[in-house]
């Protein structure tokens, strides 16, 4: 691993990105695909080390610590196949714990395997303290196996300061069929992987929260109609009760953490109308006291050096931004005025030494992949450390405009918009690109390797946060439940009808491409308006809504069959009318179908299924399938094959080599 030379800066003299107007020159494909030189980055609690995740070529990740000083490595581990090294923390001065996952494409997050290992500052004694299986055999990182063999899931839920040895843990016991369990408290040593129960859950999948004791006193679970459940007791050996069920009561209460007295809680809650607010809320009086509420839901809160309080909420009102609600905190005066220091973009502080003396910096924005920085609040100096992809030039890139529009129906609807650089705005070829997920996922304001490729290449990219997506409050997001392939299909017709009448788009050049759910909108958009999008792409899409019933990965668990009956529906002639591969006599569009062999959330059988009723009626079609890959392309090769055909494809349909005519049916 490789650092860029520390540099040395004022704080109040850090310059600004330049974000000059020129055209550039094409930037290569191989630009935007290579992985990030470094992932997540923390201080260890006195200052001494970094610990950092470092994506490699060869798709391994790599945990390694280095010196701050001296910025040598001390200690590394590497996971290999399909293994990702997820999160870590540091336990103690010296310590690190982190989790494993696996990866199963280049779109689907990756998914927890539960367990855990450790490792010394110096690369000494690492070793799995929780799992089922050995680490070292199935990574090839020489980590010793530790404690006992355990089928079931950890989570970290909280260093014990005057026990630097052990930190307790929600252990989630696997089940058949899978039922969520409910989770032990327990109490792990990180050095032996030796651990004892102290308490319990109050429901089966129960997400606990520890007061600043480190008791369990707040939990929160989903039901079986996927309300939440917000549980609260008094402390260990308290019973469990119900603090508020959003079945009952009509409102989603979603808690966060203790606030610094251990008497309230700071919680997420839906409102009557619009986005979420930000509360506090009094366990005794159960008295409500606003803290933020915005244009758009409130997103992560920003932590004290002390880890015993929030000072600051991320926001996500068009461009995402930094709200500070405790401005007499050092920890809030030093954010606010990061953001004078780093104007358009998005400046906040990820962690601080214990004593509060340092921290870490990220700056990011739409043009910034991510910088991160090494700040002394006693001097107010900022050394840089390391840049996400420091090949990427911020000037050269397109900006990344906020939009609101209306929906035919009057809803307001919210995106964004990234108009090519060195053009008038105007008469583009737009690529329209939903989402996946859909539900509770959203666009956001911030660096898209993959939007910017394509406004590299002369497209303007339309983003809209159609009805079912997150961030807009609770009415908006289940708006969209049963709704596929109607209002909220309705939503991107109407944003992509808005970018025409707002004179950005040129009508006759318009294409619809999406991932997952967003590539069963791209192949829907063009069956329910054939006169609009000239060729539309699905990649890793689903066609068959009635075959999510039956194959992949979401049925396998309670949580995933409940969703897809909520969220999808489970009529099965409703769901085959409402799938593009039964209204392919409908297209007029050019087609694309990319999809991954292996692919466990979408399984190859969805595009082979829309393959064969376009085979059915003779339409032509472009098809790439990958065998080795997942839900999304993985390796670097492979989606360097694939945004090489889809940038051939789109010039062929609505770039400089396409034809006037519309194109050309079956």
């Amino acid at each position: 691993m490789r650092l860029p030379v520390l540099l040395s800066v004022l704080f109040l003299a850090v310059p600004a990105a330049s974000f000059a107007e020129e055209a550039p020159p094409p930037i290569p494909i191989g630009d935007f695909v290579k992985r990030p030189e470094v992932e997540q980055l923390q201080l260890s609690p006195t200052g001494k080390y970094l610990a950092m995740t470092v994506p490699l070529e060869d798709g391994r990740t790599g945990l390694y610590i280095v010196d701050r000083e001296t910025i040598k490595p001390s200690a590394s581990i590497l996971a290999s196949g399909n293994n990702v090294i997820d999160r870590f923390w540091w336990a103690n001065n010296d310590r690190v714990v982190a989790t494993l996952a696996q990866k199963f494409g280049g779109v689907d997050k990756p998914q927890p395997t539960g367990e855990l290992f450790a490792i010394d500052a110096d690369g000494k004694n690492s070793k799995q303290i929780f799992g089922y299986r050995s680490i070292g055999e199935e990574t090839g990182s020489r980590i010793r196996k530790g404690g006992d063999q355990r089928y079931a899931s950890a989570e970290p839920l909280s260093r014990i300061p005057d026990k630097d040895k052990r930190i307790l843990i929600g252990v989630y016991e696997w089940k058949q069929g899978g039922e969520p369990a409910v989770p032990m408290i327990e109490l792990l040593d990180i050095y032996t992987g030796k651990s004892s129960i102290v308490g319990k859950g109050p429901a089966p999948g129960a997400e606990l929260i520890l007061d600043h004791t480190n008791e369990a006193r707040v939990a929160k679970a989903r039901g079986k109609d996927n309300n939440l459940v917000f549980y609260v007791r008094a402390g260990r050996g308290s019973d469990w009760t119900v603090f508020n069920d959003s079945k009952e009561s009509d409102v989603v209460m979603d808690p966060l953490m203790f606030t610094r007295d251990n008497r309230s809680v700071y919680v997420q809650v839906s409102e009557d109308a619009g986005p979420d607010g930000l509360y506090r809320i009094d366990l005794e009086t159960r008295q409500k006291t606003l803290v933020y509420r915005g244009a758009a839901d409130p997103g992560a809160l920003l932590i004290t050096a002390d880890g015993q309080d929030a000072y600051a909420v991320l926001t996500q009102e068009g461009k995402t931004g930094v709200h500070v609600f405790d401005t007499a905190s050092p920890e809030g005066r030093m954010t606010r005025a990061l953001a004078a220091s780093f104007p358009g973009q998005t400046a906040f502080f990820t962690n601080f030494t214990r004593d509060g003396r340092y921290g870490l910096v990220n700056v990011s924005s739409d043009r910034n992949p991510g910088d991160f920085y090494f700040f002394d609040l006693e001097q107010k100096k900022a050394d840089y450390l390391v840049s996400r992809r420091r090949w990427i030039e911020p000037d050269q890139l397109a900006e990344m405009r906020p939009i609101e529009l209306k929906a035919s129906d009057g809803v307001a609807l919210h995106g964004y918009l990234t108009l090519p650089k060195g053009t008038s705005g105007k008469n583009l070829p737009l690529v329209v690109n939903p989402h996946g997920g859909p539900h509770g996922v959203r666009d956001v304001w911030g660096y898209s390797p993959e939007v910017q490729l394509l406004a590299s290449r002369g497209y303007a990219v339309l983003q809209v946060n159609f009805r079912g997506s997150g961030g807009y409050g609770y009415d908006f997001g289940t708006s969209g439940y049963r709704q596929w392939g109607m209002r909220m299909q309705d939503d991107v017709t109407d944003a992509t009808r808005w970018a025409i009448s707002e004179g950005y788009a040129d009508p006759k050049r318009i294409c619809i491409y999406g991932a997952s759910y967003g590539g069963y909108a791209a192949l829907m958009g063009a069956i329910r308006e054939p006169d609009l999008y000239r060729c539309t792409i699905g990649y890793v899409g689903v066609y068959n809504l009635a075959m999510m019933h039956e194959r992949g990965d979401i049925p396998n668990s309670l949580y995933g069959r409940n969703y897809l009956r909520m969220a999808v529906g489970d009529n099965r002639e409703d769901m085959l009318k409402r799938s593009p591969a039964s209204n392919v006599d409908k297209l007029k569009a050019a087609v694309m179908l990319v999809h991954g062999g292996k692919d466990e959330r979408v399984p190859i059988a969805q595009a082979q299924t829309l393959r064969k009723a376009l085979d059915g009626r003779g339409y032509k079609y472009e098809w790439l399938v990958k065998d080795g890959e997942g839900h999304g392309f993985y390796l670097a090769e492979n989606q360097t094959e694939f945004y090489t055909k889809l940038l051939a494809f789109l010039d062929s349909n609505i770039g400089p080599r396409a034809a006037t005519a519309p194109a050309a049916a079956p």
